[in-house]
């Protein structure tokens, strides 16, 4: 194209104003042109696909290997936040346990990532009736102690009030609710009968939708959670067990693939900030809590949700 217009110009050149140096950079600020034209295309198309556009910067802090020693079951730790809070233990220090249901993500992951002190397991934490069985195994994977418990494993299914059925009902509960409710009271039960009486920790992995009005499934469950996390705060403290959770909100997740389409735009007009977080966001306040850092934070779910639950 660029070689066609260098003929016309030349061609079309009657008095010898132009010569080929000079023709080649007109052609050569022309071409600059039409590129920051098509990049300013791009992104209007992006902003008029998404309903607006936003970028933003994620800074992640070193800690300087703060669970150094630490043994961390995550749930759900194959994709999205889980994997995202196993990646930044592993980088600080800790052995790490990630399940799913999925053997084919959790293998994915272990190769991807290549370190001894990644372990994997699958495991449907809905399945109550294998619960002490499976506790048993990661205990094991782990090498015989479980310091801290992760629980973020969950699902979202997007039935609303009025079609929810019982089905979905319980599909969700099974695992945002029961599984974790089990779960982690399985674990504490081991802490509670432990001599070592090192501080352990539960982490719960609620949600925005666990403090606003909720109408269907998904979001109630999250309401239990942030429930159980402050009961539990209250009822274990004194026995070293440190309970605290947070509450995300928009995260550019599997569970939110409109997030993932937009790739490098991160806007959302659903809250003050007008963006999506990025799980690496949600794993920096996790390491925090996880840490000997927040030793004094009793039964909190700190919100992480630009804002949505104050409109």
């Amino acid at each position: 194209m660029v070689s066609r217009w260098f003929k016309i110009l030349y061609v079309i050149n009657w008095h010898g104003l132009l010569n080929k140096f000079m023709i080649k950079k007109i052609l050569g600020k022309l071409y600059q042109s039409i590129i920051r034209f098509s990049l300013v295309a791009n992104s209007l198309r992006k902003i008029y696909r998404s309903g607006g556009y936003s970028t933003y910067t994620i800074a992640t802090l070193n800690h300087g290997r703060i669970l150094d020693g630490k043994n961390v079951l995550v749930t759900g730790g194959a994709s999205g936040i889980g994997l995202a809070i196993a990646r930044k233990c592993l980088s600080e220090g800790a052995q790490v346990l990630i399940t799913g249901r999925s053997q084919q993500k959790l293998s994915s992951v272990a190769d991807d990532i290549n370190s001894l002190m990644l372990k994997t397991l699958s495991w449907d934490i809905s399945q109550i009736d294998e619960l002490e069985n499976m506790l048993s195994k990661a205990i094991g994977l782990l090498g015989g102690r479980i310091d801290i418990l992760v629980n973020n494993a969950g699902v979202l299914l997007g039935t609303q009030f009025p079609h929810v059925t019982e089905d979905v009902w319980d599909k969700i509960y099974s695992i945002n609710s029961k599984g974790l409710f089990f779960l982690t009271q399985s674990i504490c039960k081991v802490w509670l009968n432990e001599s070592n009486k090192t501080v352990k920790k539960v982490l719960n992995i609620s949600s925005q939708g666990g403090f606003v009005g909720a109408t269907y499934p998904y979001r109630l469950s999250k309401w239990d959670v942030a429930g159980l996390t402050q009961g539990l705060g209250i009822k274990l403290a004194s026995k070293g067990i440190l309970v605290n959770g947070i509450a995300p909100g928009i995260v550019a997740t599997e569970m939110q693939p409109g997030c993932l389409r937009q790739k490098e735009n991160m806007y959302s007009p659903h809250n003050p900030l007008e963006r999506y977080a990025l799980p690496e966001e949600i794993a920096e306040l996790a390491v925090f809590l996880m840490s000997d850092s927040s030793n004094f934070i009793v039964g909190q779910t700190i919100i992480c949700d630009g804002g949505y639950s104050l409109k």
